[in-house]
């Protein structure tokens, strides 16, 4: 209550909960394409970020613990809304709070003693969060009805200080992403309105018309298509093929380099992305850039997804997401580790098959 009394007193300090600008000036789309979640994921390299984050998070396997025991895992974590897959409900918020920096779920079906058994995921823009200027409470209005934090999941992505919502990929970079979009729009209008041949028949003979467009006709009946056999040309007559202009192949780069941002924007390593790489991918650096993907890609969201299900769970309870399967290392690094520990004699053969799930000859 200090802090809003406070703030009633001294009318200089800036507002402590800021109205949300999703577009400053700065980062204003200037490309005259629309940027919002159809034509964003319509790029590549985004649609596989996205993916790749969404659906392994959601694949992961999420237990409860009380007290740093593990529980009986809770229906609403082990599946969140029963018209659904877990997969699809976690996806579901995860890719809502990367496209637009905040996920809502609406939680139903209370037990006894008011705890969530149920949650169902909103559509961002039907949400709008609301701050009490007296209290500081938070109201989330969906339509017309009004619903508190504690029938509310709001999970948060980017935080800027001073404000209750997150910033998303979108909004926060939306001059990027206009001109990834514009990029993709106008190489589809080269080649389905171009009026770029893809080679030219030349002779030193004046041709009519009538002879030009005959010509033309048996060039393509003869030479188009899937049709890749050697042409014989007599009579003078010369074929030469049309290349990539300098301007086609700066669009090109222009291209790679925005799919190289896009994956850069999501922490995702360029060849899980699709998006070109200047690195050499060997096996050690490939493995090494999967485990920082994990641990700087994945784990700030696992996170955030954990925090988020845990206050819909009774006081004592925490919900874990496990990512152990994806740090674990592969089977040569494994085996050498096991080879010292035995050697070492705090490890035994049958603990180490134990681990490995490998039965007892």
């Amino acid at each position: 209550m200090a802090l809003f009394g406070r703030k009633r007193l001294q009318t200089r300090d800036p507002d402590p909960f800021p109205p949300w600008n999703p577009s400053p000036v700065w980062n204003q789309n200037l490309a005259g394409v629309s940027v919002n979640d159809a034509t964003a994921l319509g790029i590549v390299t985004l649609w596989r970020c996205v993916d790749l984050i969404s659906s392994t998070i959601g694949s992961l396997s999420v237990h409860a613990f009380r007290d740093g025991e593990r529980i009986d895992t809770p229906a609403i974590l082990m599946q969140p809304n029963p018209t659904e897959n877990r997969i699809d409900t976690y996806s579901a918020l995860i890719t809502s709070a990367l496209l637009r920096g905040n996920a809502y779920a609406l939680m139903g079906d209370f037990d006894r003693f008011g705890h969530p058994r149920q949650l169902v995921v909103l559509d961002p823009d039907a949400v709008q969060v609301e701050v009490s200027p007296d209290t500081g409470s938070i109201t989330y209005k969906v339509g017309q009805e009004a619903y508190t934090r504690f029938e509310m999941m709001h999970m948060r992505g980017f935080m800027r200080p001073g404000h209750v919502v997150g910033q998303g990929i979108l909004d926060a970079h939306r001059h990027a992403l206009g001109l990834a979009i514009a990029e993709h729009e106008w190489t589809e209008r080269i080649f389905s309105e171009g009026s770029i041949p893809s080679g030219v028949i030349t002779t030193d003979v004046d041709l009519s018309p009538e002879a030009a467009t005959e010509l033309k006709k048996a060039w393509v009946q003869s030479h188009g298509g899937r049709d890749r056999t050697p042409a014989v040309l007599s009579g003078g007559l010369a074929y030469k093929p049309i290349q990539l202009s300098n301007s086609d192949l700066e669009l090109l780069e222009a291209r790679k380099w925005s799919a190289t941002q896009i994956a850069a924007l999501f922490g995702v390593p360029a060849h899980l992305a699709g998006a070109p790489s200047s690195d050499s991918l060997t096996y050690s650096t490939v493995a090494e850039d999967s485990r920082a993907f994990v641990r700087f890609g994945l784990r700030p969201w696992v996170h955030r997804l954990e925090a988020a299900l845990s206050n819909a769970l009774p006081r004592g309870q925490s919900a874990s997401i496990s990512v152990a399967d994806f740090m674990q290392p592969d089977m040569l690094t494994r085996y050498q580790a096991a080879q010292i520990a035995i050697e070492a004699g705090f490890k035994t053969v049958q603990m180490v098959q134990n681990e490995e799930g490998i039965e007892a000859g």
